[in-house]
Formats: C-alpha cells, sequence, structure tokens
C-alpha cells in the first residue's frame, strides 16, 4: 500500500513540474509569435515540442496567440483595403474559434477596417451572415464563428442532418 502512496507523489511531482515547465513554453511561444508577427514571419512549433498533444496543441495556440483567451496581435493595417467579409474571416483563422461580434469589432477597427453605419455590431453581422462562410454559434447570442469550423455538426438546411 505505501507503494502506491510513494508513486502517487512522485507521479504529483512529476505532473507540478511538467505544468511549470509547459508554462515556461508557452511564454517562449508567445514571445516567438510576437517576433514572428514583427518580422511578418511564421515559426511551426508543433513538431519541436516533442510532447504530448495537449502540450503541442497548447504551443500551437501560443504560437496563433490564442493562449488563455488572450487577442492575436494586430498590425494597425492589417485589414487596411479589406471587405468586411474577408478582414472577418482572416481574424477569425487567426484566432481558431468563434468570437463576440464585440471582438471582432474591436479586431477590424484595430486592424484598419472599421465598421460603419450607426449600428456597427448589426452592420457588420447582417454583412456576415448574409454568406455562407460564417455561422453564428447556436446558444450563444452574439457568438460568430466560420462554418468551417463546425464541419461535423451536420446539415444547415432544416429537416435534414
Amino acid at each position: 500500500m505505501e507503494d502506491i502512496e510513494i508513486r502517487k507523489r512522485m507521479r504529483d511531482v512529476l505532473l507540478q513540474e511538467y505544468r511549470e515547465l509547459a508554462t515556461k513554453l508557452k511564454i517562449k511561444a508567445e514571445r516567438i509569435a510576437e517576433l514572428d508577427q514583427e518580422i511578418g514571419d511564421s515559426t511551426d512549433l508543433t513538431g519541436i515540442a516533442g510532447g504530448p498533444a495537449s502540450l503541442v496543441s497548447s504551443t500551437a495556440a501560443a504560437q496563433n496567440g490564442a493562449v488563455s483567451g488572450a487577442r492575436p496581435k494586430l498590425r494597425d493595417d492589417e485589414f487596411t483595403g479589406m471587405t468586411y467579409k474577408d478582414a472577418a474571416k482572416c481574424y477569425l483563422e487567426k484566432v481558431g474559434h468563434a468570437v463576440s461580434m464585440e471582438e471582432l469589432l474591436d479586431a477590424l477597427r484595430d486592424g484598419g477596417c472599421p465598421v460603419g453605419g450607426v449600428s456597427p455590431k448589426k452592420t457588420l453581422y447582417i454583412s456576415l451572415v448574409r454568406g455562407r462562410e460564417f455561422k453564428p454559434v447556436p446558444g450563444k447570442s452574439g457568438m460568430l464563428g466560420l462554418r468551417s469550423f463546425y464541419q461535423n455538426r451536420g446539415s444547415d438546411v432544416k429537416g435534414k442532418k
């Protein structure tokens, strides 16, 4: 019985060390992603970690600026000259998941593609959901993602799956 307790303690110590290393890796991956943004390059970190998929995934997320809900860094001219649709698609692809309309509006504004109109949020939402590329997140008011994020969710045609 004592042998099991010793092994549990050893496992707990190793898990703690692993978490500390993973945190350090995330910080380094974020810095690499920042430098990539500054020089206009992209570094694939997924093959470097050599650890379990969760570590590789978190490192890849850090590379894309999506660690702990952080928004990716955008250049002031990132979306300048783009349509709302193209700018929103570009941002959502960078983030890799659905975001709130407020976040999307802020990102477009910060990236040089401000949305006009009396109600910018409504203007953007309507212009995006008219097409087939964007999809509101079911049950989450004000959240929008790319349809490609939900490929395994069945058909959008009522009555069919």
